[in-house]
């Protein structure tokens, strides 16, 4: 019994010495309830196993995400009425989530007792193709949607269809995230496209966006417009003469309103602006974005109203401030009152969303640009901008 016990004894130290012991160093435990997804049975490809309505739903949503025809299931201790959650969970795929409002025509199914267990074939039929189902571009958020039909406007793109995890996402939403994405690169499409959006909700969180885009002209026809809008681009910038930042913000917004005549009645679009010499303020607005694009001064059209008729101005950022610029007003009001305003002396006469815009502060002012020589002659003798009232330079109460 001792030379046992001593024999036992010397095999654990010779696994402590070989680091064997290390196994039994420490013990890990840990409780928590889990739900596994079913499994497919590795007698029977194609065959899943379930044992609860949760494993049931997930078995025909796989089956739909995957586009695939049929599956078995195989019922293996299920808790509830087969029959009756076998129904339903057909019903909650094919018109309770996203996908299936999207792409699933009807789902029907076959159920069997064998034996001592119950066995459904379910099936799925479809009113989209598989390719269509590889075409979904899947997106986390309504930042990722809007970048996804950034890129689809960029290329030129005629379709899109994305799965999106967003519940507040509508057809509202995607027509304005359209607009959105074409007034921050107008020179990608040349003009806005003409959309239709459909969501399939399905009831759920998720949402699946299909959007047609049409722009009116061949992809051919639309290159020759850029190449052309390229060229007058060019022409302008050539005249601003050198200078940059402030002073070049400047000479741009002179040289498009030396060249473009504000009108209401005018198409608002960046081809009459740069190239019929007329355009609504939204027209214009595209304009001296694609100009300030060129010229490397960050700039983004904004979208709100003047004396509470649509209107259309840019904000331009330099050194990390941004200002207001209104070139469409510049004609009537003078660069003294249109050019590096900030938010408190656009509010009042001008409304914007401006939680979709960055705050207008910055240090610079036209007359100190003007004032200082360089830009001095770039633009018409102006009267100081007019002061605006107290009262007036607060945001208004209501949005």
């Amino acid at each position: 019994m001792k030379r046992a016990a001593a024999l036992i004894l010397a095999i654990a130290a010779a696994l402590a010495l070989s680091g064997c012991a290390s196994i039994f160093d420490k013990v890990y435990f840990q409780s928590e309830e889990f739900i596994s997804a079913p499994e497919e049975s590795p007698a029977d490809a194609g065959r899943v196993e379930v044992g609860s309505y949760l494993q049931l739903t997930l078995a025909i949503n796989n089956l739909v995400s995957e586009h695939g025809e049929s599956v078995v299931i195989h019922f293996t201790g299920y808790e509830g009425d087969i029959a009756e959650d076998l129904a339903a969970a057909c019903r909650e795929v094919s018109t309770g989530t996203a996908l299936g409002e999207y792409g699933v025509d009807y789902i029907s199914y076959d159920l069997d007792r064998i034996v001592a267990y119950y066995e459904a074939e379910v099936y799925v039929y479809y009113k989209r193709t598989a390719v269509e189902f590889d075409e979904i571009v899947s997106v986390n958020t309504e930042t990722g949607l809007y970048d996804a039909i950034c890129e689809t406007l960029a290329d030129m793109g005629t379709s899109l269809v994305a799965m999106v995890g967003a519940s507040s996402v509508d057809e509202q939403a995607v027509l304005d995230f359209v607009s959105l994405a074409f007034r921050s690169n107008p020179m990608a499409c040349v003009e806005e496209p003409e959309a239709e959006a459909n969501v399939y909700t399905g009831g759920g969180f998720q949402r699946i966006v299909e959007l047609e885009l049409d722009y009116g002209a061949t992809p051919a026809a639309m290159a020759s417009r850029q190449s052309v809008l390229e060229n007058a681009i060019g022409r302008m910038l050539d005249s601003t003469g050198s200078g940059g930042g402030a002073h070049l913000a400047l000479q741009c917004a002179v040289a498009l309103t030396s060249e473009c005549r504000w009108d209401e009645g005018a198409p608002g679009t960046l081809w009459s602006a740069l190239m019929a010499g007329s355009a609504d303020s939204e027209g214009m607005a595209l304009a001296y974005k694609a100009l300030c694009d060129a010229a490397g001064i960050e700039c983004q059209v904004v979208a709100g109203r003047f004396d509470r008729a649509e209107h259309y101005w840019n904000i331009i950022t330099l050194d990390s401030e941004s200002y207001h610029v209104d070139v469409s007003r510049a004609g009537e009001l003078g660069f003294g009152a249109t050019f590096l305003m900030s938010d408190a002396q656009m509010w009042g006469s001008y409304w914007w969303d401006d939680q979709y815009y960055p705050e207008c502060s910055g240090s610079l002012s036209y007359s100190a640009l003007v004032g200082g020589g360089p830009a001095e002659s770039a633009g018409p003798e102006e009267s100081p901008p007019p002061e605006t009232p107290a009262e007036e330079s607060a945001p208004p109460q209501e949005a």
